[in-house]
């Protein structure tokens, strides 16, 4: 049975792959089948799946740790570049500065309360900084800080993921309970709300097809284009039919 428990606790590349296979594979079932209410945590549960098999001893090769965790980082951040890159600066009009402002601060005033904690619990400012993007699920921050510290000290420290995977839980917990807390303190209907914006947005949410004869003498010489200002609705004509059948 060596082989059996060299499969899953041995080293080498292929089992490095291995392991990671298995913490991804289980993670988006999990996330796929476990919901709660109509809610699940997605992908987070790959993070779980993860610390799960730290805990039972498998480990992955240092190079193809490294590489994994610098390439899946680039896809991350290339991937939200993608999304939301085209609107970027055209939501600037239309108070996306306002929100980035918004947002700024809520990094700084996050980066304050980790230090205030630092100074008053004494807890290492390496784990407190791992602690600070876990708690707001900031990954990308995550990579910035460990780069920066290696770049600072010559030596990578494991504190910061360390604290990272333990905040990260209850970041993604935290956040789904407050949100939770709030739908229910403020009554918030989602469908309304969806409704709401559409409206806003000038959205259709129903589109209806209908074929029409005109018989009223009433609308001979109207334009076509002018019967929606006697019905206030828009109109569409995609075919006209004359008395000919043409």
């Amino acid at each position: 049975m060596n082989w059996l428990h060299d499969l899953f606790f041995g080293t080498g590349i292929a089992h490095s792959i291995f392991v990671l296979s298995i913490a991804i594979a289980l993670g988006i079932t999990l996330g796929a089948k476990l919901k709660f209410k109509g809610i699940t945590l997605g992908i987070t549960w790959i993070l779980f799946c993860a610390i799960a098999c730290s805990h039972f001893g498998m480990t992955l090769d240092p190079l193809v740790e490294s590489f994994a965790k610098d390439f899946g980082l680039i896809l991350f951040v290339y991937s939200i570049g993608l999304q939301v890159g085209p609107g970027f600066f055209s939501s600037f009009g239309q108070g996306g500065l306002r929100l980035n402002i918004l947002a700024a601060s809520i990094v700084l005033l996050g980066c304050v309360t980790a230090y205030v904690i630092h100074l008053v619990s004494g807890t290492d400012i390496a784990t407190m900084t791992g602690v600070l993007f876990g708690a707001v699920t900031n990954t990308p921050g995550l990579g910035a800080a460990e780069q920066t510290f290696q770049d600072m000290t010559g030596v990578a420290n494991p504190d910061i993921a360390s604290g990272y995977a333990m905040a990260y839980p209850l970041g993604v917990v935290g956040i789904l309970v407050s949100l939770l807390l709030l739908r229910w303190f403020f009554r918030v209907k989602l469908d309304k709300e969806e409704a709401q914006v559409a409206a806003e947005k000038g959205e259709v949410q129903k589109v209806s097809h209908y074929d029409i004869e005109l018989t009223n003498p009433q609308v001979d010489g109207i334009r076509v284009r002018d019967l929606g200002l006697l019905t206030h609705v828009t109109i569409v004509v995609s075919r006209l039919i004359d008395k000919g059948g043409n």
